[in-house]
């Protein structure tokens, strides 16, 4: 029954000529969106451990260590909030492709 119900949908999605893009590539854009954020949330913890790790005695020369460390924390929250941006707008575009195909193919059903 369930075989059935899936090969029937499938053949009417084909009949519907519906250009559904290219998933695998949503799926790699996806896949690329959660690898960004893990490494901007690694990059931002490596830093801030090596701002806490430093101290010379100079406080001069610790202040502009820090601030390599401040930017090059930023930098990894910024590559983080972009992964997830990224990992967000392709999985729902991938959801919602699936979901308006299936809500054209019930409307079409007598």
């Amino acid at each position: 029954m369930e075989k059935n119900r899936l090969t029937e949908f499938k053949d009417a999605v084909d009949s519907l000529n519906i250009k559904t893009g290219a998933p695998d590539r949503d799926r790699l854009y996806q896949r690329l969106g959660a690898i960004l954020m893990a490494t901007g949330i690694g990059i931002a913890f490596i830093a801030y451990f090596l701002a806490g790790a430093q101290n010379s005695g100079d406080l001069a020369v610790d202040n502009i260590e820090h601030n390599e460390h401040i930017i090059l924390a930023i930098c990894g929250v910024s590559l983080t909030v972009v992964g997830a941006a990224t990992f967000i707008k392709f999985g729902i575009t991938r959801f919602m492709r699936f979901w308006l195909i299936r809500k054209i193919y019930e409307d079409g059903k007598p």
